[in-house]
């Protein structure tokens, strides 16, 4: 079973708030098996006691069985993103998502998976893109372009991915919108769905920068944000009476809550 198969059964599950508990046969070709509730959804039940156990415990356990390795891991509801590029932006991206707990399938037709280390998912082809769900996002971050951005775009935009951000300049982002809209994509769809340039207007400069530009994008759209300053949003101003009076102490019941739990 690839992993192009595998991604998008595990993006959708977990999107769901569903816990995900993948086996890996690493054999001469890895044999990958995902197994929901206690129930194979795809691959073999070859390994089912050792999935009930990995779900059981809660962590990733590693075995060897006639000489074969084997994992199971834990992967915990999340959303997901696939990262199309392979270049500087694309690994800062590619950090900070996976920081912010991110489920994250890279692709990149002329990368090597050494190039990011720790990626659970990685693709030289573009055909994991085409089966994604509504609760995926897509980003493509190559600067300077490369060939291969806006087949992945016209892709993402054929599959029912949410977002679909683009990294680009201005000029290079209506050449792309105008390739799309020659080959089919109505502009009424990329008006909704496609976001290039992508990112908020941070005036990012550096690498990092433009991660945190992109991603602060992709967080306003999937909670729903307004995209303006909190000062504006709450504003303290308002409360300053009752605080100057005493009728406001400093107690705050913020819990934030973890990727995992929502």
């Amino acid at each position: 079973m690839s992993i192009c198969e595998i991604f998008p059964i595990i993006a959708d599950y977990t999107s769901q708030g569903k816990r995900v508990i993948l086996v890996t046969e690493y054999s001469n070709i890895p044999v990958r098996s995902v197994f929901v509730d206690g129930k194979l959804i795809i691959g073999s039940k070859k390994y089912e006691d050792l999935a009930l156990e990995a779900e059981k415990r809660g962590n990733k356990i590693e075995i060897e069985r006639d000489g074969t390795k084997i994992v199971a891991e834990v992967i915990e509801p999340r959303p997901s993103l696939v990262l199309v590029g392979s270049g500087t932006i694309a690994k800062e991206i590619f950090k900070l998502a996976n920081a912010m707990g991110f489920l994250v399938e890279v692709v990149a037709e002329d990368a090597k998976e050494e190039d990011f280390p720790d990626a659970k998912f990685f693709s030289n082809t573009l055909q994991v893109i085409e089966q994604l769900s509504s609760n995926s996002f897509v980003i493509v971050a190559n600067e300077g372009g490369k060939p291969y951005d806006i087949p992945a775009a016209y892709l993402a935009l054929k599959s029912k991915a949410k977002y679909v951000g683009f990294l680009s300049s201005q000029k290079r982002a209506a050449y792309t919108i105008a390739q799309l809209i020659k080959m089919g994509i109505p502009q009424e769809e990329l008006k909704e769905r496609f976001y290039g340039p992508m990112g908020l207007d941070l005036n990012a400069k550096t690498a990092e920068e433009i991660a945190l530009s992109a991603l602060s994008e992709l967080v306003l759209i999937m909670r729903k944000g307004s995209g303006k300053h909190l000062r504006d949003v709450k504003d303290p101003y308002l409360l300053l009476k009752d605080a100057m009076e005493g009728k406001i102490t400093d107690v705050c019941n913020f819990t934030p809550i973890k990727v995992s739990e929502k």
